[in-house]
């Protein structure tokens, strides 16, 4: 991306369009799970989970990097702002059971297959990593456990952001001078 071309501004527009974007692909998504009474393949759920989550992944990395190397006051506020709505997006995603479910069937049907070649052990390997994610972000988590676990996601990345910005605030502020310069012999 041409960095120098992103405002702090464009963040809360941009990270807003995405979410509606992703929630009416993703409601879509579980909804054709739910009713269908067709087995899921491959090719129709992991390839489309991912192109839904790429934008919103791809601009939320590009204002953690920008929050890293030129972190300010405007930046700064703009991710904390927006950072518990991504969190939230991306839990769904994580805590959905129709994509559980329909990942599960892929990846039963893929361990019965004989086929044995390079791609279909990427793909299966892909299902298998979607399943411990979801397994890890709370999939069968159930009511008060599921809350608590929420709230422990979002209170850690809170504290992630927090804990960042503290650094950077500190090496911002750290500063050596060197009066001697045969101390700088061999730098």
């Amino acid at each position: 991306p041409k960095f120098e071309t992103i405002k702090p501004e464009h963040l809360t527009p941009a990270v807003e369009g995405l979410l509606e974007n992703l929630e009416h692909g993703f409601n879509k998504l579980e909804t054709k799970l739910s009713t269908s009474g067709n087995s899921p393949v491959y090719d129709d759920l992991l390839p489309q989970v991912e192109r839904l989550q790429f934008g919103l992944s791809y601009t939320w990395g590009v204002a953690g990097h920008l929050n890293g190397v030129k972190n300010g006051d405007e930046l700064r506020e703009a991710f904390q702002i927006n950072q518990p709505k991504v969190v939230q997006a991306m839990t769904r995603f994580s805590q959905s059971k129709p994509l559980y479910d329909a990942l599960s069937t892929v990846d039963g049907g893929m361990k019965g297959s004989s086929d044995d070649n390079f791609l279909t052990k990427q793909k299966r390997r892909a299902v298998e990593n979607s399943l411990r994610g979801m397994r890890l972000g709370g999939v069968g988590l159930e009511g008060a456990e599921k809350k608590r676990f929420n709230e422990i996601k979002m209170r850690l990345a809170d504290l992630a952001t927090t804990f960042s910005n503290n650094v950077l605030d500190e090496t911002k502020l750290f500063s050596l001078t060197v009066d001697d310069p045969d101390k700088m012999e061999g730098v």
